[in-house]
Order: structure tokens, then sequence, then C-alpha cells
């Protein structure tokens, strides 16, 4: 049952005075890495439904009647939403309200009371009219003057916004052209085609500040871009059950353009990465590697934990949920070894985000069938899950992480090992009212019956043996 919460809102927007707009906020919507809104999926058909927070993925999973434990694995093969994404901090910037004209602090002032306020109070189509008003007085007098080009930071931060709550509203169209328009602003043709370029930029220690941010802000949409490809495909998706043919060639595109985007990101990271530890490596006078060690102490100081984590999260799930867990493994992986040393020191955050990529690999065992590893993830992913009861990623990370050790039971035919741990999945996502967790453990506990005495201590010698 892997597991997403929400990297979203590292950085939360916020209003100071009503003559100032608001600092750093998302493009993608960082909060504490891992938000708290966790669904279980179930696929007995064609169909899986990934949620992340606001955005969703959906993968297709064929019903194996041969190998049945396969169904529940495939089923939760995502429940705690890890990360929406967590280049944030540089996707939304407005700068200090003295940069915009008059005229253009009045229509973020109210675009901002529109939009940043509780969900149920919030007035988006508003926003959308006030922002993109405020983008074409910006625009207007761009043309003329370059203290508001297309391209500077105060700019691009609106265009980002504007992005961020199209994706709110579910107009993803929009989106998807908002969060390239904010990109060809920033870059140019070389450097989207070819991210190496924007490499010896951020290396070089001299870069301009404004352009230094502007070049994370394009990393963040660049993120967000590949999320948003991915939630239009699982729309296209849904659509493909009664649209055929120009459905599901719509939903082939759109996966296309995802992984191209988590390409992208990839690249750019990881060469900057890089280099950046073989030049530490130069300074202390040692070899420069292949492979950099993943020590947080060793990222540039521009790329947080945070920001390396998300990414490497919502690509390692673009590619799980595409079976290439070749690709997706190692990914969770390294994230897990950035919070290594939080998680060392008991840090609560980092003990229920590891926890919650321990279920993701926990799946990806099951789905390439290597049950011991599987189970051993699990066992390792509850002993963290267990340390924080009471933290929200935690206990979605417990369900889980209990529900996979049964599938992994289930599939070794322990018929009455997996119902005890069905049945805690049951008992703890009731206690927080998961629905959607309570449902699959429900169906799993209805799926596997219960054993005779016979068959309970042929399973426990079974089970001694193998411990022996």
């Amino acid at each position: 049952m892997a597991q997403r919460s929400t990297i979203r809102k590292f950085t939360t927007l916020t209003t100071a005075t009503p003559t100032q707009t608001w600092h750093y906020t998302a493009c993608f919507r960082a909060a504490s890495l891992f938000k708290n809104t966790h669904v279980l999926h179930i696929s007995q058909g064609t169909q899986v439904l990934y949620q992340r927070s606001v955005f969703t993925r959906i993968g297709p999973i064929m019903h194996n009647s041969g190998q049945s434990w396969l169904t529940p694995a495939r089923g939760i093969a995502a429940v705690l939403i890890l990360v929406t994404v967590g280049l944030a901090g540089y996707a939304s910037y407005f700068g200090p309200g003295s940069l915009y004209p008059k005229p253009v602090r009045a229509l973020l002032r109210e675009g901002g009371m529109a939009y940043l306020r509780p969900e149920n109070k919030q007035d988006l189509p508003k926003a959308i009219e006030c922002y993109t008003k405020a983008l074409a007085i910006l625009d207007e007098l761009g043309a003329s003057d370059p203290k508001h080009a297309p391209g500077v930071s105060h700019v691009t931060g609106l265009v980002a916004r504007i992005a961020s709550v199209y994706s709110e509203m579910g107009d993803l169209d929009n989106a998807i052209r908002a969060y390239k328009d904010v990109l060809q602003r920033i870059l140019g043709s070389q450097e989207l085609d070819d991210p190496k370029v924007l490499v010896r930029q951020l290396l070089d220690k001299n870069l301009p500040a404004e352009r230094r941010a502007n070049i994370l802000r394009a990393l963040g949409c660049a993120n967000k871009l590949a999320e948003t490809y991915e939630t239009r495909a699982a729309r296209w998706k849904r659509r493909s059950i009664l649209l055929a043919d120009p459905a599901v060639a719509a939903a082939s595109a759109d996966v296309k353009e995802a992984g191209h985007w988590y390409h992208w990101c990839l690249q750019l990271v990881m060469l900057t990465y890089q280099n950046h530890f073989n030049h530490l490596q130069l300074e202390k006078e040692l070899p420069p590697t292949n492979i950099p060690s993943f020590d947080p102490s060793t990222l540039p100081r521009y790329f947080s934990i945070d920001i390396v984590t998300s990414l490497f999260y919502n690509a390692a799930t673009y590619f799980a949920s595409n079976a290439q867990f070749q690709l997706a493994v190692p990914l969770l992986q390294r994230a897990l070894d950035l919070l290594q040393p939080g998680t060392c020191n008991g840090k609560e955050t980092d003990v229920c985000r590891s926890a919650i990529l321990m279920s993701h690999l926990a799946n990806a065992a099951v789905m390439t069938s290597d049950l011991s590893g599987a189970e051993k993830r699990t066992i390792d992913g509850l002993a963290l899950a267990k340390k924080f009861p009471k933290n929200n990623d935690c206990l979605s990370s417990f369900v889980a992480l209990t529900y996979d050790l049964g599938a992994v039971y289930e599939a070794a035919g322990r018929s009455n090992s997996a119902r005890v741990q069905y049945r805690q999945a049951l008992e703890v996502a009731k206690s927080i009212r998961d629905e959607g967790a309570e449902r699959l453990a429900i169906e799993a506990l209805e799926r596997v019956p219960q054993q005779s005495n016979a068959e309970a201590e042929t399973e426990t010698e079974t089970e001694a043996e193998t411990k022996a």
C-alpha cells in the first residue's frame, strides 16, 4: 500500500499588510514534506487511482487471476502522498509591493483576498480574473520598461501563481499553458532543450541572486508541469472507457510529456549535485566519483533536502505507475538516504517521511515478486511508523505498511498471518476514519479464507522452519 503524503507548502503564503504582496509560495504547494491527504486505492478491473493530495495519478492495473495476491499489492499502490512536489519556495514569488504599479498592487490584493482563504471560502475564478488582469498590465509595461520585463522575478512569480490557481480549479489545460509560460519567460530554447546549460549557470558562484531564484522557480514549475500532465493523463484514461481510441492517444501523449519533464528536472538536479560534490572532493584532495554520497551536508546550498527528496519521490511514483521499478527504486532509496540523518536523530518529520518511502519500496518489492525484500521493507517501515503514533503521516504509513505485510503473507500462502495484518490495518483505518483503507482491508479479509486448525499448524511450522 504505497503512500503519498505531501511535501507541500515548504513555505506558506502569507499576507502582511494590505499594501504588501506575498513572499515565497510554491509552484508546488509544499508544506511539511508529506501532506495528510491519504487515499487507499483498489482496482478489480483495469485502473487504479493514485492520488496525491490535490493531484491524482492513474495507472493501468490488470487483474491476473493466476496471481491473485498481486491484486491487493497493485490496489494499494498509492496511499500516502509523500510529496506533491517540493521544489517549492521558488515557484510563486511576489516581490515587495513597491515593485508593482498602484493598479497592479490593487489587483494582487483583491486576488489574494479571493485566493488566500480557507478552501470553502475561496473564490478561485475571481482570483484568476484579478491575477490575469495584473499580468496583462505588467506585460504591457514590460514591452517598454525593463523593470517589468517578461522574465523578471516578480512577473514570473505572478504567472506561477496563476498556474497554481488553475491547477486548484482543476483547469488543467490552462494550468499547463501557464506553467509553460513561466518556463518560456525564464529560459531560452537552448536551456529548455538542454538543462546542462543551466547546470553551468547554477555552479557559477557569481550568478546573480535573481537569476538563480528564477532558475529554481523554473525547476519547480517544470516538476509541477510533469505532475499536471500526469493528472490530465489520468482524466483521459478515465474517459477512455467511454471514448476509446482518441482518449487513449491523448493519455499516452500526456504520460510521455510527464516523463520528459521529470527527466529534465532529474538531469538538472543530478548533474548540478554531481559537479558540486566532485568540487567538494577536490577541495578535500579526494578523487572525483561517479555517484555522490547523498549526504545532505553535501548538497548545494540552494538545493534543500525537501527540494531533492520531493523531486525524487514524484519522479519515482511516476516511474512506478508505469512499471519502471528499475528507475523508481533507486530514486526512493536516495530520498531515504537524504532523510537518514534526521531519521537517526529521531526527527519526527523525517522519521514519518522515511516510513512513507518504505511503504513505496515495499510495494515495489511486492510488484516485482521480491517477497523477502517486501517483508523486510514493511517491517522496517512499521518500526519507524510506530515511533510517532499521533503523527498523521506515521499513522497512514502504519496502515499502508500493515496492509502490505498482509499482502506479502497472502502471497506466501500464510493466510492466518495475512488476516492478522489485514485486521490490524482495518482497526487503525477505522480509528483515523480512512474509508478507502477500511474498504481495502474488508475486501482482503473477505478474500483470504480462515484456515483450519491443521492448516494453521502447518503454517506455524513453516514459519518456524523459515526463521530457523
